[in-house]
């Protein structure tokens, strides 16, 4: 069976072309472009991985919806790659092992994202 990807950006064009990416590797892929519509995804069915963008309607976003997935037991086992531009936009510099209370994610991905290191990771999460 095949795992269920969750990719949330309010890119359009980043959603397809990650869509593209998942799919040629095999993997189911849903999207969604607001954080209250992926909400609604995760509760309506299971997903393997998410792949979140920080910086949407609010430049929190990507942040506020991780740090609620991880502290509801039912999805806090949910693996987050979260994808984003953000240290080059503000230069500050966020490290999943160091700053855990803030960023409970597992991996942390700079835009722009090569697709096969994208799906390195994803492999590395998701078996």
């Amino acid at each position: 069976m095949n795992k269920t990807i969750l990719v949330i950006d309010d890119d359009v064009d980043i959603l397809e072309s990650r869509k593209i990416v998942l799919e040629h590797n095999n993997y189911k892929v849903l999207t969604a472009t607001t954080i209250g519509v992926a909400w609604e995804m995760v509760e309506k069915q299971p997903v393997d991985l998410i792949l979140l963008d920080v910086m949407m309607e609010k430049d929190t976003d990507g942040f506020i919806f991780a740090q609620k997935l991880k502290s509801h037991a039912k999805y806090k086992s949910i693996p987050i790659i979260m994808a984003t531009a953000v240290n080059q936009r503000t230069k500050f510099k966020f490290d999943p092992s160091t700053d855990e209370d803030f960023l409970p994610v597992e991996k942390f991905m700079e835009k722009p994202i090569d697709p096969d290191d994208l799906i390195m990771a994803i492999q590395g999460l998701i078996k």
